[in-house]
């Protein structure tokens, strides 16, 4: 009995694998590793610039993982790859519990979760979530992306308690195991497709089903008037691939330095790492309402909401070296909402501003600035750290270029603005 009722709604188990292959294959190697910087950069032969290269590695293997994911996933299904991919994050951190300070070694286990990031990612995830579900998909996905969120909650305090009691390979060999332990899991529980179990995709309760042929008139409507395609001239879209560029600088480069930045400039391991997690928390969150401010406001509102409080985090960012905690606390808190703009902001703006006809090759150019941007900017707070002596100058520069990002989105929805919505 049990059993068959947990097989009618066997796209809830999906849902939850969903969940866990974010959780491991992007919250392990990038969400929550930036608790992990302080101590790479403290190794001997390592420093500064060479933990920006073991950073930018890991981002650089999963920018190519991502140019041929679609490949990757003709040979495998959607079940074996996201499990190969687990397994390439668990290798990764097992690499890194063994590897001391040897260099080559560090890079090599970068790079094995960059494989693990890109192929077992939000891909894997968003197709299987659109082979199980019809309905409440956006709601489905959005639930699958807080797991590389919870990781970043999580896994900072845990890591750095591990790390006192025992050493930095413990921390490592323990993040290695729990990937092996959730690898295992999924790929014991997880289907390819709903018709490998005689399923069907779901459609929503009747209720639901009814509720919503009765508000599908008004939602379609309220949907055009806030996310109509802006069908934009292609002399355009330079302006708008340097600021997808800049928000994964900022996100992916901004992310990955913050334990770093705040240990440097006199806080403890463990404040840091707490400081991390409140980040996470807040990215958590506001990937869930982002979306709906968007929809509620209008993008360019809620884009403009948005990049203020992204701007404004930073710029307390690089107040750091004033010691404050509560000033640190109020900088990643508004940082952490601010970086949802690198999810849901790049998703809704590839949709909105293709030019007609290109939608689908905008949506992925827009994915592959950002991925390019992240590889860019982790690569150089290490080198510019060791050139001024400070990880601020790199948070400097990331506010300048926010603001730059800022002035091209909202200008460009402005510029638009009478075209898109000539009654307005």
């Amino acid at each position: 009995m049990l059993f068959a009722k947990i097989k009618q709604h066997y796209e809830a188990v999906v849902a939850v694998c969903c969940f866990l292959i974010l959780f491991t294959n992007v919250g392990l190697p990038s969400t929550s590793f930036s608790v992990y910087q302080p101590y790479l950069v403290d190794l001997p032969g390592v420093g500064h610039s060479g933990g920006s290269i073991i950073v930018s590695v890991r981002t650089f293997v999963s920018l190519l993982a991502m140019l041929v994911v679609g490949r990757y996933y003709d040979l495998v299904d959607c079940r074996i790859g996201a499990f190969l991919a687990t397994l390439s994050v668990s290798a990764g951190f097992a690499l890194y519990s063994l590897a001391g300070s040897n260099f080559g070694m560090l890079c090599g286990a970068s790079a094995l979760t960059g494989l693990g990031y890109g192929f077992g990612g939000m891909i894997a995830s968003t197709m299987l979530i659109n082979r199980w579900f019809r309905a409440n998909v956006a709601t489905v996905a959005g639930v699958a992306a807080v797991g590389s969120g919870v990781a970043a909650i999580v896994i900072p305090n845990a890591a750095v308690a591990l790390i006192s009691a025992f050493d930095l390979q413990t921390a490592f060999r323990a993040e290695a195991a729990l990937a092996l332990v959730i690898g295992v899991t999924v790929f014991a529980l997880l289907r390819n497709d709903p018709r490998d179990m005689g399923l069907t995709p779901y459609e929503g309760s009747p209720k639901a089903v009814k509720r919503e042929q009765e508000r599908s008139a008004q939602q379609l409507e309220r949907v055009r008037k806030r996310h109509v395609n802006r069908d934009l001239s292609p002399r355009t879209m330079p302006l708008l691939f340097l600021a997808m560029i800049i928000i994964g600088c900022v996100s992916v480069g901004g992310g990955n330095y913050l334990a770093v930045l705040f240990t440097s400039e006199g806080f403890s391991a463990e404040h840091a790492a707490t400081l991390v997690a409140v980040n996470g928390a807040c990215l958590t969150v506001a990937k869930l309402v982002s979306g709906m401010a968007f929809d509620r406001f209008g993008t360019k509102r809620g884009s403009a909401v948005f990049f203020a409080l992204y701007i404004a985090g930073t710029a307390v960012l690089c107040l750091s070296d004033m010691g404050n905690t509560g000033l640190a606390g109020l900088g990643v808190l508004m940082f952490g909402i601010g970086m949802s703009l690198g999810t849901v902001g790049i998703s809704v703006w590839s949709i909105e501003l293709a030019p007609r006809g290109k939608e689908t090759r905008t949506i992925k150019n827009f994915q592959v600035c950002y991925a390019l941007g992240g590889f860019i900017f982790t690569f150089l707070p290490g080198f510019l750290t060791e050139a001024f002596g400070t990880y601020l100058v790199s948070y400097a520069a990331l506010l300048a270029m926010l603001v730059v990002a800022a002035v091209i989105v909202i200008g460009v929805y402005t510029a638009t603005d009478k075209h898109a919505n000539p009654d307005t």
